[in-house]
């Protein structure tokens, strides 16, 4: 019963609503809101782009290069134990056997650790590098935004559409390569 009494009030209840909204729409309108001024930047395009990046992965490929270089001897020493280990097997006693086993085994696991520890130090080699860029570029961009006085600045990926006038990525690239041309990549470990 109570349910039906607000059913019928619904209505009523509705244009009461509607009319209270409507006027308080013309107070609404007089707020001026001040216009926010936006910047868009391509940021992974200009990190790719960019000369410091093009060096960095340039010097990436060759000290992964001169790790690589040094793989196909060590594989071809654990290859040729191998067959010496398998030509020993019905020379040797078991026991004696075995214990070589145990150590080639001990020796392919110790350079599979070090190829893996190689690559785990190109990785951190190569974000350390890229960090130095992407610092400089925030830099950048932040400088960028102050000249414009732009309230915002969004990653072009975040935008469905953006107008030319917004897109400071060009820009971005140019300031960015003058204030970064190169970043050294060393790697200790390349030179053992």
């Amino acid at each position: 019963m109570r349910q039906r009494r607000l059913l019928k009030l619904l209505p009523y209840l509705a244009v009461a609503l509607l009319t209270l909204v409507m006027a308080g729409a013309p107070a609404a309108a007089k707020i001026e809101i001040e216009p926010t001024r936006v910047m868009v930047v391509d940021v992974g395009g200009v990190l790719r782009d960019s000369v410091a990046a093009t060096g960095i992965r340039k010097q990436m490929e060759s000290i992964r290069a001169s790790y690589q270089s040094k793989i196909p001897a060590q594989e071809k020493a654990l290859i040729n134990e191998e067959k010496a280990l398998g030509q020993q097997r019905s020379i040797l006693a078991p026991e004696v056997f075995q214990k070589k086993a145990v150590e080639f085994r001990r020796r392919v696991e110790e350079t599979q650790k070090k190829v893996q520890g190689q690559r785990r130090e190109l990785d951190q080699i190569y974000k350390k590098a890229m960090t130095e860029v992407r610092n400089t570029l925030i830099n950048v961009i932040a400088e960028m935004a102050k000249e414009a006085q732009a309230r915002v600045v969004l990653d072009k990926r975040q935008v469905l559409m953006v107008e030319n006038n917004v897109d400071f990525s060009a820009e971005a690239l140019t300031r960015l390569n003058k204030a970064l041309p190169q970043v050294k990549v060393t790697a200790a470990a390349a030179q053992k």
